[in-house]
């Protein structure tokens, strides 16, 4: 099972969150209408890495990432601190995870067997900081962006683009 889960929706508010005076400025509450969990609050700072550098705004619909691991206050709306941020138009999708690699076959997949990448020269493959990735997939973390897959099972994707962080998770 990943250890992150991505949570795909549309922000409808975004305000300076105001918690430390001494990080004033540095992270924003977004107000977000989830697709699977109704409205929730995200929190994204400094350290949230946001696919393109792009800014986040009221009306995008936008693929939040959050590790099933870290602490979250019991409040109502949920409030999740954003590991990663990517804008996911219509008929895109995103998944964060480490995939592995199939025996005897060049395929990868992620960590509950839900999907299996299908993977050509043409993809591009980036590390965070838009430099080209020149390894091996197998074993890192990886923020996959499609947007068809099979109905199969496991569901199969041929990606659209690849980012790899090379700590692992």
């Amino acid at each position: 099972m990943s250890q992150y889960t991505p949570t795909t929706g549309i922000i409808t508010q975004i305000h300076w969150q105001n918690i430390d005076p001494n990080q004033l400025g540095c992270s924003l509450m977004i107000s977000f209408r989830s697709m699977d969990q109704g409205d929730i609050h995200v929190i994204v700072d400094g350290s949230t890495y946001v696919v393109d550098n792009r800014q986040l705004k009221v009306g995008d619909q936008v693929t939040f990432f959050y590790s099933l691991s870290a602490p979250v206050p019991l409040i109502y709306p949920p409030q999740y601190r954003a590991v990663v941020a990517v804008h996911t138009p219509s008929g895109q999708y995103a998944a964060l995870d480490v995939f592995t690699q199939i025996p005897y076959n060049s395929q990868l997949t992620n960590s509950d067997d839900t999907l299996r990448l299908n993977l050509s020269r043409r993809i591009p493959l980036t590390l965070p900081n838009g430099q080209v990735f020149g390894g091996a997939l197998a074993g890192k973390l990886l923020l996959v962006i499609y947007s068809a897959t099979t109905r199969s099972i496991p569901a199969q994707t041929t990606p659209e683009r690849i980012i790899v962080f090379c700590g692992g998770e």
